[in-house]
């Protein structure tokens, strides 16, 4: 009788695995990390530990120095290198960056010098960023420094370039492309109009961007940042190089940018030179200063503490 019973069971325990509806349902499974072939040349922070595979848990091959050349051949979405340094293995995107001593090939550039002096006044720490041939700096690499108390600076060209003021802990969220289209015009009376077009526009939340314009001793430079929403030059101040042969710009974007300038005579007074102190440090003036214009796309994100500034020349 039990065995029977045993046999019954059986055939209806088979019976309900067999006519149980099958669900159509497919597992969805989440996409491992992208990859991206790269050729570029990247330099190491002090114990940068590279691995045998873009993983925590694989080998550790050695841990390298600060400022030292690597081979960077490949990039993966979630964070890592594929380098050569002989043989082909990994590190974290946060140990390298484009930047170092070893990128500054001529100590005596009077732009860099320039920069080095506005950091040290500052008590920032200074990082020259070496561009690579794309002009790009990767939001990984930037974004290694933010928050704290130091200013990137990279050439663009022999007339332009940009300290990376940082602030606060607002991050990129997409590389910074430094890539530029210049025009140049000059009018009857000498006034030398400049056009700035970057590829794509980049707003900076808790940063600054301090634009360094080659314009020559004793000039005006009136300038003009793009709004990014209708394109549009805004008029932001007026810089005077009674001192220094460049005019600065401080921004909270990478976006489009005019300057003109005029030559005048060596003629400002102490407030002037006061105003002129203050943006090559990165603290920002508005002439014609508005709830509206604060409102506006170009800094509607600016915060108090961005170091802005109310002032009415």
């Amino acid at each position: 009788m039990r065995k029977g019973f045993k046999k019954t069971a059986a055939v209806l325990m088979a019976a309900a695995v067999l006519f149980t509806p099958v669900s159509t349902d497919m597992a969805v499974y989440a996409k491992g990390p992208t990859y991206t072939a790269m050729q570029d040349v990247y330099y190491t922070k002090d114990n940068c530990v590279v691995y045998a595979e873009p993983t925590y848990t694989s080998t550790v091959l050695t841990t390298l120095g600060a400022n030292l050349p690597v081979k960077v051949i490949g990039e993966y979405s979630n964070g890592w290198y594929r380098i050569d340094i002989g043989v082909i293995c990994y590190v974290k995107m946060d140990s390298l960056t484009s930047a170092g001593a070893i990128g500054i090939k001529n100590n005596e550039d009077k732009q860099i010098a320039d920069a080095q002096r506005t950091a040290a006044e500052l008590g920032y720490e200074f990082v020259y960023l070496t561009l690579n041939k794309q002009k790009v700096i990767k939001k990984d690499i930037y974004n290694s420094y933010v928050g704290k108390k130091v200013i990137l600076y990279t050439k663009i060209d022999d007339e332009l370039g940009v300290s990376f003021k940082m602030l606060y802990e607002d991050k990129v969220k997409r590389d910074i492309d430094l890539n530029v289209t210049k025009t140049s015009s000059v009018d009857s009376s000498g006034a030398r109009t400049v056009q700035y077009l970057f590829n794509s526009n980049v707003e900076l939340n808790g940063q600054l961007a301090i634009f360094q314009f080659k314009s020559g001793y004793d000039k005006a430079v009136d300038i003009y940042p793009s709004d990014v929403d209708t394109g549009e030059f805004v008029m932001m101040n007026t810089y005077y190089t009674e001192f220094s042969e460049f005019a600065y710009a401080p921004v909270t974007q990478v976006a489009d940018m005019m300057i003109v300038e005029t030559e005048i005579p060596n003629s400002l007074n102490d407030n002037q030179r006061a105003v002129m102190a203050d943006l090559r440090k990165g603290i920002k003036y508005q002439g014609d200063d508005t709830s509206e214009y604060r409102r506006s796309v170009v800094h509607g994100k600016l915060r108090k503490d961005t170091e802005y500034v109310d002032y009415q020349y």
